[in-house]
Parts: C-alpha cells; sequence; structure tokens
C-alpha cells in the first residue's frame, strides 16, 4: 500500500522501538529514573494513586524529560495540557501515558509571571500541538519552537488572554 500511511513514514520505526513493559515495579521505576536523570529538577516524585504518578520538574528540563519518557520509558501519548494560574507563577500540567504499562505521569513546570515562557512538547507528541495554542491563547504562556503558536479561540488581535485572574473582562 502507498500514500500516507504510517508504513511510509520513518517516525514508524521510532514508535515501534517503545519498551513493551517497563521492568518491576513501573510507578517506583518511572519516579527513579526522573530523579536520577534529573536531579535538582525532578521533585515532589510521588505515587497519587495505582496508575497515577506525580512529577514536578523545573522548565529548562522539561523537554529532555519527555523526550526520555517516551523514548526510552514507552510513554506514547500526552493526553492534556494545562495552565494553573497562581499568584507568583503559571504552572503547566502535562497528563502522559503509557498504556503498556496502565500508567499515567502528571508532570508539572514551573514557569514564572514574568516570564511565562516553556519548552514545546508538540514535536514529541502531535496531540501537545492544539493543546499548547489553547493554553497560550486563553493564559498567556509561550511554547517556544511551537510550529505555529497563534490563537485558536479568541480573535487573532486580542490583547488580553481571559483565564488569567487578572482578567478584568
Amino acid at each position: 500500500m502507498t500514500g500516507g500511511g504510517l508504513e511510509n513514514r520513518g517516525d514508524a520505526q521510532e514508535l515501534e522501538k517503545a519498551p513493551t513493559r517497563i521492568d518491576g515495579d513501573p510507578e517506583e521505576r518511572v519516579l527513579r529514573v526522573l530523579r536520577d536523570r534529573f536531579p535538582g529538577s525532578a521533585s515532589d516524585t510521588a505515587r497519587v494513586r495505582p496508575g497515577l504518578v506525580r512529577a514536578h520538574i523545573k522548565r529548562e528540563d522539561l523537554y529532555d524529560a519527555c523526550r526520555l519518557l517516551r523514548d526510552a520509558l514507552g510513554f506514547e501519548h500526552m493526553s492534556m495540557i494545562s495552565a494553573v494560574d497562581y499568584p507568583d507563577r503559571f504552572e503547566v500540567v502535562y497528563h502522559i501515558s503509557s498504556y503498556q504499562n496502565n500508567l499515567t505521569l502528571e508532570l508539572i513546570a514551573q514557569t514564572p509571571k514574568d516570564d511565562p515562557v516553556i519548552d514545546s512538547v508538540s514535536d514529541i507528541w502531535g496531540g501537545a500541538n492544539w493543546q499548547e495554542r489553547e493554553a497560550y491563547d486563553l493564559m498567556g504562556i509561550t511554547f517556544k519552537d511551537h510550529p505555529k503558536l497563534e490563537r485558536i479561540l479568541m480573535l487573532k488581535d486580542t490583547l488580553y488572554h481571559p483565564l488569567r485572574k487578572d482578567f478584568r473582562g
């Protein structure tokens, strides 16, 4: 078969390289690998409940951590990106899943209010593309190296971000 199918693209082979199962306790292994590979950056690692773990990562290590999660630990799906507005910072929350290990990681990165910039992960997980654009549009988070970071819900010339707590409509 020819055409646009996955069998003709170079990234199909990359998808097949993901491990079939994380050895031992998958929850603890993921947290340990993050702590070991990103010492001083990965923090507040915890098992929230069976099948769900949480970790914070410094924004400068987010991209490398996400590559590691996909390439070495089999996290093949990013299901959600959300931004949370706190008085002194924004948090960008990623839900990343490994179906083969029945495991979801909630990965959280912070960015200061006066510099709301974080690396895009849209080239790691294609599903991040639209969700990063939504967080940009509604919260004003800039995703560095995003292929087409522009508003998708608000008018292109809108000067505000309506989900920020400081927004007065």
